[in-house]
Parts: C-alpha cells; sequence; structure tokens
C-alpha cells in the first residue's frame, strides 16, 4: 500500500454504536472490505471506498429500522373511519397519502435522522474519494504546457483548494458530480426525429 495515500477512517466508533449487534454479517463484511480497501492503491482503491460506502448505506439502513419500534406511536388528532366504510375512491386516496402526512409528522421531521458515526464515517469516505481524484487528475497534467493553458489552471486551483479549504474542495466536487450526472441524463434523452422527404414519383 502507498504511504501517501489517506488513512480509512476507525471502525471501533461505529462498531461501540451496536453496528455489530444490528447486523453482525454486514458489520464482518464491512471490517474485511475496509482491511482490502487499505492493501490497495490507485484506481482499485476507488472502487473498493465505492462499495464500502455502499455497505454503511445498507448498515445505516438496517440501524434505523431497529430503532424503529423503540421510537414514541403518535397518537392521531382523530380516529380514520374503519376500511369497510370506505368509498373506493377514499380508499384510493389514502393509500396514495404520504405517511407522515397520516402520522401527524412535518417533512422535515419525517426523514430518518443518521447515526453521527455514521455521518462522521460517510464524511471521511467523500475525503478519501476527493483526494484520490485530485491526485489523479494531477498525475494527468499534459506536459510542456503553458502558463495560461486552461487544463493547467484548473489543476494548479484544485490543488490550492486543497490545500486552504479542503471542505470547500469536497463541496465543490460534489457540485460537480451532480453537474455531470444532470448532463449525462440530459444526453441519454431521444431527440425527435426528422421525417424524412417523401420519395418523388416517376413523371
Amino acid at each position: 500500500m502507498n504511504d501517501s495515500s489517506p488513512a480509512l477512517p476507525d471502525l471501533d466508533a461505529l462498531r461501540a454504536s451496536g453496528a455489530a449487534r444490528v447486523d453482525a454479517v454486514g458489520w464482518h463484511y464491512i471490517e474485511t472490505l475496509a482491511k482490502r480497501t487499505r492493501e490497495q492503491s490507485g484506481p482499485a482503491q476507488m472502487r473498493l471506498v465505492a462499495k464500502l460506502q455502499e455497505a454503511l448505506d445498507r448498515l445505516e439502513t438496517r440501524m434505523d429500522a431497529a430503532a424503529l419500534p423503540l421510537a414514541t406511536p403518535v397518537v392521531p388528532p382523530f380516529a380514520a373511519p374503519a376500511p369497510s366504510l370506505l368509498s373506493p375512491l377514499a380508499a384510493l386516496l389514502q393509500d396514495m397519502a404520504p405517511k407522515n402526512a397520516l402520522q401527524g409528522t412535518s417533512p422535515a421531521t419525517g426523514w430518518r435522522l443518521e447515526s453521527p458515526r455514521i455521518a462522521q464515517f460517510r464524511k471521511q469516505l467523500s475525503q478519501i474519494s476527493v483526494q484520490k481524484q485530485v491526485k489523479q487528475a494531477m498525475a494527468q497534467a499534459p506536459q510542456n504546457a503553458g502558463p495560461i493553458n486552461s487544463h493547467m489552471l484548473v489543476l494548479r486551483s484544485l490543488g490550492l483548494m486543497r490545500d486552504i479549504s479542503p471542505d470547500y474542495l469536497n463541496r465543490f466536487m460534489a457540485h460537480v458530480d451532480t453537474l455531470l450526472c444532470l448532463d449525462e441524463a440530459g444526453k441519454g434523452k431521444s431527440t425527435p426525429k426528422k421525417a424524412s422527404p417523401a420519395p418523388k414519383g416517376r413523371p
């Protein structure tokens, strides 16, 4: 493993929050994947970091599901009518209504709360990914480029952001990734084909 590679976050804090008790198999997979990630470098490590992020998301979902029974149920202001008394249209509207509206919760409070340990772990994984991307971009810098070469200016700006404000660099890269995804989605839309002119008949 390259000594200049950033160290992965420690899993001890996440283990202390009960992650291993919630999903023992998933936790063992995360520990094994984190060990393999430390042993790799370059593009292989980037792919493992992405897999580690996906495994972390799945573990977070399971931890949230395990904590749901502990929540205090919200008593609705009025009792809903019996299912047998509902008309077909009313039953359909009730099924289509958002669950947070039926429970008397606002959309802001309806979202599941993320564990602080998992949020910190996710942030560190994101920083590792950004540092790898910048490092690879620096390695692909054009040779003998002039001082006003656009490629070199972009790389110089990324290097300054990495040294001066790493947090701003993380937000900037997330914004760029979002724009690239939107651009790819726009290119995927099919453009209407122009109608071909009808063949002319023989005189």
